[in-house]
């Protein structure tokens, strides 16, 4: 599987990364997630100074266009945009006109994960389009026979010399539909000559399909009197001389002669772009097909584990409680006294033999909260209680350490929680105060009812957790200090208990200045 999915990510960086126009991955938050090297050609920034960064703070103008704003809303509804064009700015300031098609991105469940957006420069183009349009209106305001002079010298000189050069095909069309003029790209593009062209009418270069609706729409677009930019995201497509048919983005736009309306048309072929977009498309619904196996994969490795893990703890309690057994036999000196060295050893027997059957509680109880195997039985029950039974339980510890533990105002609430899970809870957060706490410290526990919910804190004055370890306190195995021993499952394990009841869970502290941790569960009105 490894294998396959290299050799897939491998083929879709090299299809990317040999692309002449930019391609570019957003996250659904406007954050980059991929650049390639026409990005990195076309704005100036490196991958590496835009992945991780808005897109809009790298090729935004200062001031944002609300027709962008509302084309990408578009996008992370789930909608395509194809050819939007547009204004973008250079790392160095200067602007770029370009070509935006927008598609979003699924997981093979349909979920929209992200935004795929291809960007093509289209600024020399844009500037051409415009200085034939505002040479036809020069055109339009000379008199007849300064039109004719003009035409003239034009055709001999810059305009036309602009016209050949163009990449785009370029043709022009009089009232009738006949093509008047046609540059080199337009040749190479349809496969006729000049001299062809002259014969031709420009319908003969729509697929048969269309051509009964042609005449009209041209009729249509004469009679408007509107320019169209090329980039409308209208599925278009052109017929050569052999009959082939290709996609096709076009450009329109009026020139007034003395002998009418003429159409100017920039006409370009977007194969190349199609076949790019579907195979990125491909390439995304494989990747994320492979993504999906890789994660139904990592489920079912941590579904074995679980079980696993619930296997060897109930084996390992078995022996363990026969160890405690015998220990607290011998601890009664029933067969004969013991002389204090063999009281000390039985002592750690029994002390190490129940520190090892709560860390593997703790696993067993872990495996089946990620499983979902903990079952609850919420009822009502009263506060106050389940608080002293957990005082009770670690009393002997702090008094080992001159720790005082104090239980306040915690009056007669009464809370909807599982008994057993939530003295687990309190025991958990007690437990941990005392062991962080100096001699000569104090833990507290209270409680108050807020609306509909009763929130219980465990304050202490010991040693405090510095601020940027206290958002990882509540994971798995993580441990501020290794002081304290454990394995670091007692507060992933409360924090897990608390939100299966409904409740939420949150830490305050200061190093030097103790920590208080409070948790919310629903109370009860019974």
């Amino acid at each position: 599987m490894d294998t396959g999915t290299t050799a897939v990510e491998r083929w879709l960086a090299a299809i990317v990364e040999s692309s002449d126009d930019a391609i570019i991955g957003e996250s659904l938050d406007g954050v980059v997630t991929s650049w390639n090297r026409s990005a990195e050609r076309m704005f100036g920034y490196s991958a590496s100074e835009a992945v991780g960064s808005p897109l809009s703070s790298l090729t935004w103008p200062p001031t944002e266009h609300e027709d962008d704003l509302d084309l990408i809303r578009r996008v992370r509804r789930g909608e395509r945009v194809d050819h939007y064009e547009t204004v973008r700015v250079h790392k160095n300031g200067t602007k770029i006109l370009v070509s935006i098609s927008m598609s979003p991105v699924s997981d093979s469940t349909g979920t929209l994960i992200g935004v795929a957006k291809i960007a093509r420069d289209i600024t020399t183009r844009v500037s051409m389009e415009r200085w034939l349009l505002a040479s036809n209106e020069k055109v339009r305001l000379l008199t007849e026979q300064e039109a004719q002079a003009r035409a003239a010298s034009l055709a001999d000189g810059r305009f036309r010399e602009l016209i050949e050069n163009a990449p785009d095909g370029v043709l022009q069309i009089d009232t009738s539909g006949k093509i008047a003029l046609a540059n080199r790209a337009a040749e190479i593009l349809f496969g006729y000559t000049r001299e062809e062209f002259s014969r031709l009418s420009v319908d003969e270069l729509v697929p048969e399909g269309r051509r009964v609706n042609h005449a009209k729409h041209r009729a249509n677009f004469v009679e408007a009197g509107v320019s169209r930019p090329m980039g409308l995201g209208l599925n278009l497509s052109g017929r050569r001389k052999d009959g082939t048919e290709f996609p096709v983005e076009i450009s329109l736009s009026h020139m007034n002669t003395p002998n009418g309306v003429h159409v100017t048309a920039v006409v370009r072929d977007v194969t190349e772009r199609k076949h790019m977009e579907e195979k990125v498309r491909a390439l995304q619904q494989s990747y994320m097909a492979e993504l999906e196996a890789r994660q139904k994969q990592a489920e079912r490795l941590n579904q074995l584990k679980n079980e696993f893990l619930a296997s060897v703890s109930h084996e390992l309690r078995t022996p363990l409680h026969t160890i405690i057994g015998f220990s607290d036999l011998l601890s009664e000196e029933l067969e004969g006294p013991l002389n204090p060295t063999q009281r000390d050893f039985v002592s750690h027997i029994r002390r190490d033999s129940d520190h090892l059957l709560g860390l593997i509680n703790d696993l067993l109880d872990l495996s089946r909260i990620e499983s979902g195997r903990l079952e609850l039985h919420v009822e009502s029950l009263s506060l106050r209680t389940a608080i002293s039974e957990a005082v009770s339980a670690i009393r002997s510890h702090a008094d080992e350490k001159a720790v005082r533990v104090v239980e306040d105002n915690i009056g007669d609430l009464r809370i909807a929680a599982d008994p057993i899970r939530l003295r687990q809870i309190l025991y958990n957060l007690l437990n941990n105060a005392v062991k962080f706490t100096t001699a000569g410290g104090e833990v507290s526990v209270y409680a108050e009812q807020d609306g509909g919910v009763v929130r219980v804190t465990v304050a202490d004055t010991g040693v405090g957790i510095p601020t940027d370890e206290q958002p990882k306190i509540f994971d798995r195995f993580y441990q501020v200090s290794n002081k304290g021993g454990g394995a670091g499952l007692g507060l992933a394990i409360s924090k897990q208990l608390v939100e299966l009841q409904g409740g939420s869970i949150s830490v305050e502290s200061e190093p030097g200045r103790g920590s208080r941790f409070q948790f919310d569960l629903p109370t009860s009105s019974l």
